[in-house]
């Protein structure tokens, strides 16, 4: 009897089929996002949707549901939004799977330089189209990459001054890592092992709910293009450009346009509920008479 592989297993529905192609395309700036080579057209795609899409957990902090369901998220991510990983990882493989690549959802634990034990909180994606495969990964924030990495132990790759890596570890398990000012810094470890819509659903309730979780403590935003990033940590705005950064603090009165710069938009009593809890009365952040 042969033992059978993952590759044996028919994939659980994802929901692809739930997701507009259309929509997606005028969100990301991609009259065609199905044109070209596979691996070009991957690399097209992926640079697209982290140029246009930011990281964005506010709706963590301000205790509003999120949920996971594909055209749900695409609705809020065309919004105009961001969210976390796990929307933007759930679209992005949907999108993957309309154009006929496999994908497989998987969970890492980040690690960012940190010891001791992580859960698997993040999602990234296992692409393969043919003999090629990819680690994909959308919605890391500030420490992600711009293009798809080849898969493979060894594998680098250069972008925005930064160099990535993938490294095989002990079977199963893989890390990808971050060189920068001589430091290799790992962002992530991760097995191949394909998950199911649960298990996503289980770490994100955890991510949007639990007390300890860091995407409930304060602002995170993020948005790199090819030629800028923008990134909000707590009332820290930071703005890199040309090797440059430049850092200045939120305030009440710049709230609106600073989200704007992220490309996000929230209703009026939404952006007065955030304020109110950004900016309490007489806090650092709040402007006085």
């Amino acid at each position: 009897m042969t033992q059978g592989t993952y590759d044996d297993i028919p994939p659980s529905s994802w929901g692809h089929e739930r997701v507009d192609l259309r929509v997606y395309a005028r969100r990301v700036g991609l009259r065609d996002p199905g044109a070209g080579a596979p691996e070009e057209r991957l690399r097209l795609l992926h640079r697209a949707h982290v140029a246009a899409i930011p990281f964005d957990n506010l709706d963590f902090v301000a205790d509003v549901p999120v949920g996971l369901g594909p055209a749900e998220v695409l609705r809020k991510l065309s919004g105009p939004r961001g969210g976390c990983c796990h929307e933007h990882n759930l679209l992005f493989g949907c999108v993957l799977e309309h154009l006929g690549y496999r994908v497989d959802r998987i969970a890492a634990r980040v690690r960012l330089g940190g010891e001791g034990p992580r859960p698997r909180t993040h999602m990234a994606l296992h692409v393969r189209h043919g003999p090629h495969t990819w680690l994909c990964d959308v919605g890391f924030g500030v420490q992600g990459f711009l293009e798809p990495l080849p898969l493979h132990d060894g594998a680098t790759s250069h972008q925005l001054g930064r160099t990535f890596r993938i490294r095989a570890l002990s079977s199963p398990f893989w890390t990808v890592e971050m060189h920068q000012e001589d430091v290799w810094t790992a962002l992530y470890h991760f097995t191949l092992e394909p998950q199911e819509p649960m298990d996503f659903v289980v770490a994100h309730h955890f991510l949007a709910t639990h007390p300890r979780s860091m995407l409930r403590r304060a602002p995170l935003l993020h948005l790199t293009t090819p030629d800028t990033r923008l990134h909000v940590r707590g009332l820290d705005f930071l703005e890199t450009r040309g090797g440059v950064q430049r850092t200045r603090r939120l305030t009440r009165t710049s709230l609106e346009a600073d989200l704007a710069r992220f490309g996000i938009r929230l209703p009026r009593d939404r952006l007065s509920g955030l304020a109110r809890r950004l900016f309490p009365p007489h806090s650092e952040g709040e402007e006085t008479s």
